[in-house]
């Protein structure tokens, strides 16, 4: 009889966990579905923060009003753009900063410069922005490494 009871408890048990796992793998899933259409919408930031920067703010205040509203309009677009990724849908920049350690988890290496005046393995130079959805790191922020010497 102890046995039976025992067996019927671990049952439950299993039962139970078993139904955990399968709560929390839906909820990822509605989490975490996105991710691959994230990752495609990232390119399209790129694009907007590469032509923002093609163009000094100097050439913009100089040149004609069809390049400022050029400008401005890619500005407000990028600004739509990244606001729409953080409310609504949980992405987050990583934007690592010059002089801050390494931290391979959320940063990819592409270089190592050498820098006698900066400490080693910190980060040298900033070439791509990394994201982050619901915390979870979905593309490394590259950067330039300060090497050893």
């Amino acid at each position: 009889m102890e046995q039976e009871q025992d067996k019927y408890q671990r049952t439950l048990a299993d039962r139970e966990n078993v139904r955990l796992r399968l709560e929390k793998q839906i909820v990822d899933a509605k989490q975490y579905g996105i991710q691959g259409f994230c990752k495609d919408l990232l390119e399209v930031s790129d694009v907007f923060r590469k032509a923002i920067e093609s163009v000094t703010e100097e050439q913009v205040q100089k040149g004609s009003p069809e390049l400022k509203n050029l400008y401005d309009g890619l500005v407000m677009t990028e600004t739509q753009l990244l606001s729409v990724f953080s409310r609504r849908h949980g992405l987050e920049q990583i934007k690592p900063v010059i002089g801050e350690k390494f931290d391979p988890s959320q940063q990819e290496a592409m270089f190592e410069l050498p820098l006698p005046d900066k400490k080693p393995g910190t980060v040298a130079t900033l070439l791509r922005l990394g994201w982050t959805l619901h915390s979870r790191c979905i593309r490394s922020a590259q950067v330039g490494v300060v090497k050893d010497n």
